[in-house]
């Protein structure tokens, strides 16, 4: 079975992407006046709003779009979102720091005198505070940008935190000055290239060519998509979880947060699906985008503050000839820093305790619950109407990267009957097929999970590997590097894990064990400990691969299968091996299958992958076998 990407044909999945997308071109296009204009903040943040949506959309429906045509919008749409984010952070830094002055003067109002004894030059004008107002003179200095000259204080009576306050909020709406011609250019740039026309046009068209082919009310596709993307994006935020307890590691905040933001903005995406809108989850997630926006924000205050105090101490010095007036400023800025730093820690216990409530009040089975339900409905339905035919679903795990052998496995389940593929798992590395499996898996509409080594690759583990495992830091490289951009981020979309439920029977899917993706369970697994996954689940049937090595048990009415590995077996059977579950009657069976491993061989020697590799493949032996490196599974 020969795989080839092409985009999936669903009527009703196409009007409703149609449907979503073209009230966001319609409000790009609106809001883009208002950001040439700058009369109002919110047209830039409305603007970006609008841009990552669209861009969320174009993943999520991308199989009704064309893959050509989608990677110039996402690229040109991405384009304007980055050349609107510094407009969008100085226009919130400006809100804030005037809120900031407003309230702090109001609440904290301190007076002291102070008396500026440095002689000053005679024709240099003075910028003066008196009844918390200041006034900007127009310096013309070849040397200096606009807003970057020394502010000057005459002697006299004022808020001690004040001036630094000002000096900051003068800085910042200098630069958001300077910085509009760019937002105009990109604005004319963008509608230059005709793509939001050419965007609805196209939407437009596909919107009445579904109608016609029936495309109306939601189809079973819709909501699988729908299942599977939010699915993957909650998997996406859980990914940070192990960083709440980690306060100062703000990359990870930060890249939670935007994985919260992705999550709610799939959630709007699909939220016309669903009776409930999805209004209560979507509330939810805002929140916590807001409270880990809010860190974000501190952090960025934390880290640009003591900058920004060097950089206006150079200032005062250049111009005086020594640091003396900087002394005015520094107290305000200081005490921004402090405010800062404490904000943090309070978010930071804010989102703990929104994060542990949001768990133990049972948010995240309730939201699982609404999005798998039309999918279980949709399967109960075609299993009403044919009860006596029975299900049939191939499991398979570990292809690394080996074409051959996953497309003679299609090839083979398709002929058995198998009318779904569940994959558990490290789909890529060891093979020269990584970029080409991960298309045979996407245009096979196999349901996948990621893997361990899918992850080392992705994290480019390779770099931090030790010296004897120099083969495996060759082919995680080699993996990585035949990625496309595409595939590259479709398999780090991939979930730990998935749940469906078919004709009643619940069917949990992971790569390693439910606890960690690295542990095995196979024959050697004691009891005790597949015990605790049944009670732990509520499965009927878990699907798991690692091993490399198939396997069958049933503890406490729950199956774990062990898929075997497509890929590159270990039992000294070199053939590829999957299982094929049938369900309504209930049966397993592991079945192997020839291919042409000469051409998996052949091609891993062209891209010069280690020897050792070649070994593993045609003999069907583990690493440890080969060249007692230990298992590298």
């Amino acid at each position: 079975m020969k795989c080839e990407q092409k985009p999936v044909q669903d009527p009703a999945f196409s009007r409703y992407a149609a449907d979503t997308m073209l009230p966001l071109l319609q409000s790009l296009q609106q809001e883009l006046s208002g950001v040439r204009t700058a009369d109002d903040i919110e047209y830039v943040h409305r603007t970006r709003v609008a841009t990552r949506r669209l861009r969320a959309c174009l993943t999520i429906f991308s199989p009704s779009l064309p893959p050509e045509k989608v990677k110039i919008w996402r690229r040109t749409i991405r384009d304007i979102t980055r050349s609107l984010g510094e407009a969008r952070d100085l226009d919130v830094q400006i809100d804030f720091i005037s809120t900031f002055i407003s309230k702090y003067i109001q609440n904290n109002y301190q007076r002291e005198l102070f008396f500026y004894s440095s002689p000053m030059p005679d024709h240099h004008p003075l910028f003066s505070i008196k009844q918390a107002e200041y006034e900007e003179n127009n310096i013309e200095n070849n040397n200096e940008e606009p807003g970057s000259e020394p502010f000057l204080y005459c002697s006299g009576q004022f808020d001690i935190h004040r001036p630094g306050l000002e000096c900051l909020l003068h800085r910042l709406k200098a630069r958001r000055h300077r910085i509009q011609p760019d937002l105009v250019k990109a604005a004319d740039r963008l509608e230059e290239t005709g793509i939001p026309e050419s965007m609805t046009s196209f939407l437009h068209e596909l919107k009445i060519r579904a109608e016609i082919e029936g495309g109306t009310g939601n189809s079973p596709f819709s909501y699988e998509q729908a299942f599977v993307s939010i699915m993957t994006a909650i998997s996406d935020l859980f990914w940070f979880e192990p960083w709440l307890s980690e306060p100062d590691n703000i990359h990870q905040h930060h890249e939670m947060r935007i994985a919260a933001k992705r999550l709610r903005y799939t959630l709007e995406s699909f939220s016309d699906l669903y009776e409930c809108g999805l209004k209560s989850e979507i509330k939810t997630f805002k929140s916590l985008q807001d409270v880990l926006g809010d860190m974000h924000d501190c952090d960025v205050w934390i880290e640009r503050i003591p900058a920004f105090i060097l950089e206006e101490e150079k200032r005062a010095d250049r111009y005086f000839g020594n640091p003396d007036f900087f002394s005015i400023l520094e107290r305000g800025l200081n005490k921004l820093l402090e405010n800062r730093k404490k904000k943090r820690e309070e978010l930071f216990s804010e989102l703990h305790v929104m994060w542990d409530t949001i768990k133990e009040e049972g948010f995240w089975d309730r939201l699982m619950e609404k999005i798998s339900y039309p999918v279980r409905l949709s399967s109960q339905e075609k299993t009403d109407q044919n009860n006596e035919e029975p299900v049939t679903i191939a499991l398979i795990s570990d292809i690394h990267a080996n074409l051959p052998a996953l497309e003679a496995v299609l090839t083979d389940a398709k002929l058995k009957g198998a009318t779904a593929i569940l994959n558990a798992g490290d789909s890529i590395g060891y093979g020269a097929f990584p970029d080409e499996v991960i298309s045979c898996l996407r245009s096979s509409h196999v349901l996948s999970v990621i893997g361990n080594y899918d992850l080392a690759v992705l994290f480019r583990k390779w770099k931090r590997g030790k010296p004897r495992s120099r083969d495996k830091q060759a082919v995680m490289q080699f993996a990585y590097n035949n990625l496309s951009k595409e595939n590259r981020t479709y398999l780090a979309g991939l979930s730990r894990e998935f749940r469906l439920r078919v004709r009643g029977t619940s069917i949990l899917v992971t790569h390693g064990s439910p606890d960690s993706i690295n542990e095995y369970l196979d024959l050697g697994t004691p009891e005790s400990r597949l015990r605790e996954f049944a009670q732990k689940t509520r499965a009927d049937i878990i699907v798991t691969g690692h091993s490399h090595l198939p396997s069958i048990r049933q503890v406490d009415n729950v199956l774990f299968v062990n898929c075997g590995s497509v890929g590159r077996t270990e039992d000294g059977d070199p053939r590829a091996c999957y299982a094929l579950l049938t369900l309504d009657p209930l049966s397993v069976v592991h079945i192997r299958v020839s291919y042409d491993i000469s051409r998996a061989i052949t091609a891993m020697q062209n891209q010069h992958l280690p020897g050792p590799l070649t070994r593993i493949v045609s003999e069907g032996r583990s690493p440890d076998d080969i060249s007692g490196h230990g298992n590298s599974a």
